[in-house]
């Protein structure tokens, strides 16, 4: 038992409309439970994304001897490489788009990866933008050079 309102799919199902302004409305999310054991909850994006912006991205920059620029994401095991601070940049909001992309269509092998569960947070802040520089927004630099 839960203290969010629950809801059967059936009814959810012939009562959507209602259910989805209650939670639009009241900011309160709501479990809609079908079996014994399946779960989903709607919740408005806006508190979806202030629940995630725990999960920040703070990629190393490092200036290489040659005067190149790497940015290393470990939380994500994603790294660039380019002349330029921008272009490892634009880089790296590419990666993370595509690592995006591959984890929403495969969830199911990247949930059970042990060292890639823990990703999905991540992953869901980069869907949950809607464009490159919303992205770019996400990346709070630290530089250890």
């Amino acid at each position: 038992m839960t203290m969010l309102s629950e809801i059967q799919f059936t009814e959810a199902r012939n009562q959507f409309s209602a259910i989805y302004d209650t939670v639009f409305n009241t900011f309160n999310p709501t479990i809609i439970k079908r079996k014994q054991t399946e779960e989903i909850a709607l919740l408005r994006v806006d508190l979806l994304k202030m629940v995630l912006s725990k999960f920040t991205f703070n990629p190393e920059l490092l200036l290489e001897e040659d005067g190149s620029f790497t940015l290393a994401l470990d939380q994500l095991e994603l790294y660039t490489n380019s002349n330029s601070l921008d272009n490892a940049t634009l880089d790296l909001i590419q990666d993370l788009k595509t690592y995006a992309q591959d984890y929403s269509a495969r969830p199911q092998l990247f949930l059970q990866a042990p060292n890639r569960k823990s990703h999905f947070p991540y992953v869901l802040r980069v869907l949950l933008c809607e464009n490159d520089e919303e992205i770019r927004g996400l990346l709070e630099f630290s530089d250890a050079s």
